[in-house]
């Protein structure tokens, strides 16, 4: 699958030279490609996640079922390849996008190595890449050089209504579910290193989900004013 991404970056960055337009054009593929992922993932995961019945009980000590571990595959590689191409681009947030893609990749494919933990990695990953097509608008707009307050503030309540209230209620279940299959199965070492990298990695999400909230709030705020 890796092939894929490698495939329409190489397509993407040949078909921008055509473009008569000062921008970056390796930025701009970036884009195209976390775009091509993201909606993947919503296109794969929403039928998958939601014929599940009663995916909190016991699902977790469950072998990953063969849908969601391609889902979870194509995932792992492109943020390899992201990082990759990350290296090589202007981005003023390479840092922070390439240390979310080594967290988010190495808890998926620590779940995929042990085959066990798989159900809230894919939540997790769904809602992460639900908003995902807005922020890559909002990445085109910004290479561009165009700025609309009204499609900001848009893009603020979505990020607001998914991470910064189901992000945190899905931290809350998750712990709720440490007590409750702790209770169940006991202290397998394999077993509770899994669930408590992802209940890490789901606390780091949500903790820098609320501080670009914070971030992204205050922006709109002084764009608001300074527009009066």
């Amino acid at each position: 699958m890796l092939y894929q991404f490698i495939s329409l970056f190489l397509v993407s960055r040949g078909l921008q030279e055509l473009i008569p337009l000062n921008y970056d054009k390796h930025i701009m593929s970036n884009i195209t490609l976390r775009a091509y992922h993201s909606l993947g993932c919503i296109y794969y995961l929403t039928p998958l996640l939601l014929k599940m019945e009663n995916p909190l009980n016991e699902i977790e000590t469950s072998r990953v079922p063969s849908d969601i571990e391609f889902v979870l595959k194509r995932s792992a590689q492109f943020f390899i390849w992201d990082i990759y191409s990350l290296s090589l681009s202007n981005e003023k947030n390479k840092m922070l996008y390439t240390l979310h893609h080594l967290i988010s990749s190495g808890t998926i494919m620590y779940s995929l190595h042990y085959g066990i933990n798989w159900y809230f990695v894919s939540l997790g990953l769904f809602l992460g890449e639900i908003t995902n097509p807005i922020t890559q608008v909002c990445a085109i707009c910004e290479v561009l050089n165009y700025y609309n307050i009204s499609f900001e503030r848009f893009y603020f309540m979505c990020m607001l209504f998914v991470r910064g209230v189901i992000g945190p209620c899905l931290t809350l279940i998750m712990t709720y579910q440490i007590g409750n299959l702790c209770s169940i199965h006991g202290k397998e070492v394999l077993y509770n290193k899994s669930i408590i990298l992802n209940y890490i990695t789901l606390i780091s999400i949500t903790l820098g989900s609320i501080d670009w909230l914070n971030g992204k709030y205050k922006e709109i705020t002084f764009s608001g004013i300074k527009d009066k």
